[in-house]
């Protein structure tokens, strides 16, 4: 193995631990290199920045499918039993196409190299007349004015970052980076404050997950039938292995492959500072990479909606909605309105794959619930168990019946949750609507001794009251619960019925407090037949 160079204070990424594993029920980190000649080792990835995850994936996938060779299969065919002896018991990646790959490449995996530093631009340094600031490439720390998100930091105070976390934040920034404005960046005397949003920035991203790091990264790279379909491939390259930057005011070449399509999406510059110490990162600038859009670009790991005028759209990433309920979206081949799962899910039908392989195959999902702009929620990571009894068992198959009851499932869950939802409503505003009476109205327009928290008399609240958010944080939970039970039973015969008897008990126990009182009382049982009308479904089949 290639030792990182004495006195080398460039950061080597190849050399260098920044990558956070797990192996062996420990968490460590390593290189490049390490990575995969251990692979087959590696338990999987360590990240807890979800978008940074996500970000990696995309380029340890792009690597990988340039050292098995499956970038260069001359068609479908070769390419399925070139990744079906790859994934066969033992396999690992070979030490001679790593150590080959990053010897070629190790000019443009260095994350403080003064000409081709790892995925930023050396131009900033001129081109922009001042910083960002470490605190804005974090996106959990608040810069400007900005609100705190998991920590406090000021603009005053600039925390400087280790390099190995420092290439992880930038990795996320490049992929789900906010649009607006930031550093002014001129060129050509052209000069700009503002940038578009990065290629990910508020989507759900959906990865297939093997019982190693080896298996996650081969199944990770999609088939060739998801790459553009191009006659020329040749100008395909990630960006640490071109030599030349991109030309900022032109408009931006379409993908003409699978690196690209991984790797150069992004619409952010990002310029790191290293410290005087060469092992710290002390400063950031952070600004606009492109003026024009760049074409648009399929992501392979994306959930695809459409919208009522045929155009298709990504999933937004939702931190209230668990994973279980875009289950039937990541596996369906047909689902209807257009939409599409990801294109990676296309490559992975049972005789693809060997046995062992597919059935230990899950999914994980890396989303970070943000708005268009600048506005960042929350990010998080959700697994779910393997999927081999959902997916089709064949390329040509149609959609199993389990993956049909799963779809069943999920409409019948969110559904009764709609219902739950109404009803409370509906008993909210009936139980704090005061009764009429006969009584002459005072000159606010309210009956006279009415409550005075009141709106006037038989004009109803129109919020929503605290109910609704109290049953369905009980509601899902328990939902997700029998959802997997019923995939493990197969079972869809009375699905409805058993999210309605769900929704039933969460109505009752948060109605419960005003069920002594006339008013609650009537209020409660009004509103009741609403959730109660769910359980008689399915009945007379």
């Amino acid at each position: 193995m290639s030792q990182d160079p004495v006195g080398d204070d460039r950061f080597p990424l190849d050399t260098r631990p920044w990558i956070p594993v797990f192996v062996s029920g420990a968490t460590t980190r390593v290189g490049l290199r390490e990575f995969f000649l251990r692979a087959h080792e590696l338990e999987g990835l360590a990240i807890a920045l979800p978008p940074a995850a996500s970000g990696l994936m995309r380029i340890l996938c792009a690597m990988a499918a340039r050292i098995t060779d499956l970038y260069h299969a001359a068609d479908s065919d070769e390419w399925l039993d070139r990744r079906y002896e790859l994934l066969e018991d033992g396999t690992r990646f070979d030490s001679d196409a790593v150590h080959g790959y990053f010897d070629r490449y190790a000019d443009g995996l260095r994350l403080h190299d003064p000409v081709r530093p790892f995925l930023q631009d050396p131009r900033l340094k001129a081109e922009c007349s001042g910083s960002s600031g470490v605190n804005k490439l974090v996106m959990a720390r608040p810069a400007g004015n900005n609100q705190v998100f998991f920590g406090h930091f000021t603009d005053a105070e600039q925390v400087a970052l280790a390099p190995e976390e420092a290439v992880l934040h930038l990795i996320a920034q490049l992929y789900y980076g906010p649009s607006g404005q930031c550093t002014p960046r001129t060129v050509e005397g052209q000069r700009y404050g503002n940038t578009m949003a990065g290629p990910l920035r508020r989507v759900l991203s959906c990865h297939p997950v093997g019982r190693t790091l080896y298996e996650t990264l081969v199944l990770g790279i999609p088939e060739p039938g998801a790459w553009p379909q191009v006659s020329d491939r040749s100008n395909d390259a990630c960006p640490w292995e071109r030599t030349e930057l991109p030309a900022a005011l032109a408009p931006p070449p379409p993908a003409t492959g699978l690196l690209s399509t991984l790797t150069e999406q992004y619409q952010h510059a990002v310029l790191l500072q290293p410290g005087p110490d060469k092992d710290s990162v002390t400063d950031a600038t952070i600004t606009w990479a492109l003026r024009h859009n760049r074409p648009a670009c399929r992501d392979p790991y994306l959930i695809w909606d459409e919208r009522k005028d045929g155009d298709v759209y990504p999933r937004d990433a939702r931190a209230e909605r668990a994973l279980w309920r875009d289950l039937d979206a990541l596996v369906l081949l047909s689902r209807g309105g257009g939409g599409r799962r990801p294109l990676i899910f296309d490559g992975l039908a049972g005789d693809q794959l060997p046995e062992p392989v597919f059935r230990a195959l899950r999914v994980v999902a890396y989303g970070f619930d943000q708005d268009g702009q600048t506005r960042d929620r929350t990010y998080f990571t959700a697994t779910t168990p393997p999927l081999f009894a959902l997916l089709n068992s064949s390329r040509t198959a149609e959609d199993s019946a389990l993956a049909r009851g799963a779809k069943e499932a999920r409409e019948a869950a969110e559904k009764a949750a709609w219902h739950l939802a109404t009803a409370l409503r509906t008993a909210w505003r009936s139980y704090t609507t005061p009764f009429t009476d006969d009584r002459p109205a005072d000159r606010s327009g309210g009956p006279r001794g009415g409550n005075s928290g009141m709106s006037g008399a038989g004009k109803k609240d129109k919020g929503t009251g605290p109910w609704p958010e109290a049953a369905l944080a009980d509601y899902w939970p328990a939902a997700e619960e029998r959802f997997w039970e019923l995939l493990d039973s197969g079972d869809f015969s009375l699905t409805l019925p058993a999210f309605g008897r769900i929704a039933l008990r969460a109505f009752d126990d948060v109605t419960a407090p005003v069920a002594a009182q006339p008013r609650g009382a009537k209020a409660r049982e009004n509103a009741r037949g609403l959730v109660r009308s769910l359980l008689d479904h399915g009945r007379d089949r």
